[in-house]
């Protein structure tokens, strides 16, 4: 039987894996050409949902450690996601892309405690096929 913090984090690992399936199945579908706008919006659209739970993450995380300066930074992913809706794909996915690998680059700093070290092993590799699917589906939008 697995510990705890081990069944945890593996049901983490699990649910940030089946979290690509929309992206994975969009991209599919827009690379064979069926339904392509319908897929692209579909990825555009969840791509956006997803860095707006990843800026929830951060205001938890502000909450729990009464950080004021995460509080306020917690907040961009959802504003920069809703703009990059308001704009064509061929400029809201780039910019998502942008915001990804911003919000990473502070996180892998931000948890370089040794306890959370499984979380940027998680963070990288899905952030890794989440930019890959966004800059494979740009190409098709």
């Amino acid at each position: 039987m697995l510990s705890t913090a081990a069944n945890f984090k593996s049901r983490a690992y699990h649910l940030g894996y089946m979290g690509l399936l929309p992206l994975i199945i969009g991209t599919g579908l827009a690379m064979v050409d069926v339904q392509t706008n319908t897929a692209i919006t579909a990825i555009h659209s969840y791509a956006a949902v997803i860095l707006t739970f990843i800026g929830a993450i951060h205001w938890g995380r502000a909450m729990q450690v009464n950080d004021m300066t995460l509080l306020n930074l917690s907040i961009w992913p959802s504003l920069i996601a809703w703009f990059s809706l308001l704009v064509s794909p061929v400029y809201g996915l780039p910019l998502l892309i942008a915001c990804y690998l911003t919000v990473f680059a502070f996180d892998y700093r931000e948890y370089a405690y040794a306890e959370l070290d499984w979380f940027r092993r998680l963070r990288t590799q899905l952030t890794f096929v989440v930019c890959t699917l966004l800059a494979i589906s740009w190409f098709y939008a």
